[in-house]
């Protein structure tokens, strides 16, 4: 990847005033091969970190550039998720966190998660102060949570879930979760459906569903 070039701006942010990031997550997103897309993802994250150093940074999310590394950071700590490296995708995410505490892309709830798994009760605790308990994925959360703890379900978060947020529940029981056109269209929309927001959420905790399958068992016989 060719120099990053990051300039502050007026408002006391910075924005990265090159097009590296935006071209980059083009090419990798259209590579067969998946382990060198995340390579090459990872490489660019890890440059971008080298030059910011120890500084604390927040970046620009409305200038589009910037926003394509912010991408990248969040697309790079998926795939770490996806090979079962909760720790390092916890770290990336923490990192994002910290250079968009406006949190644009809803890292916190993903964070939250892999928290559990870490168990990092401290940082859970941070984190679940910042998701509304009214939002369905604090319930979920609450789910998840209780299935590590014990192995059961938490009986209240169950019951918020199933009456409060059927399409989520729904979505985080069903036997397949298509890609489908419907999902495609409604996903590029400014406020998508319950249930299109549920599956994107799964598909970022899928290697994490994955490796627990009887959590979703039990859901389904709940």
């Amino acid at each position: 990847m060719k120099d990053i070039i990051i300039t502050p701006t007026a408002l006391g942010n910075f924005q990265i005033d090159s097009p590296n990031f935006g071209d980059l997550l083009r090419r990798s997103r259209q590579m067969s091969n998946w382990e060198q897309a995340a390579e090459m993802r990872f490489e660019s994250v890890q440059q971008l970190f080298d030059y910011i150093g120890d500084e604390e940074m927040q970046l620009d999310w409305e200038h589009a550039n910037t926003r394509s590394a912010i991408e990248t950071i969040y697309a790079s700590a998926t795939d770490y998720l996806n090979i079962g490296e909760v720790e390092m995708a916890a770290a990336l995410w923490e990192n994002l966190l910290a250079m968009d505490p406006e949190d644009h892309m809803s890292v916190n709830i993903p964070l939250a998660f892999c928290y559990v798994v870490l168990e990092d009760l401290d940082c859970l605790e941070g984190s679940m102060f910042d998701i509304s308990p009214k939002r369905p994925e604090y319930h979920l959360l609450i789910l998840w949570q209780e299935y590590f703890h014990s192995k059961g379900l938490d009986i209240d978060a169950l019951r918020e879930l199933r009456t409060r947020h059927k399409a989520w529940f729904a979505e985080f029981i069903a036997d397949s979760h298509p890609v489908d056109s419907e999902y495609l269209e409604d996903s590029r929309k400014d406020k998508p459906t319950a249930t299109t927001e549920a599956r994107e959420l799964w598909f970022v905790l899928e290697p994490l569903m994955a490796s627990t399958p009887e959590f979703i068992e039990m859901l389904r016989r709940a």
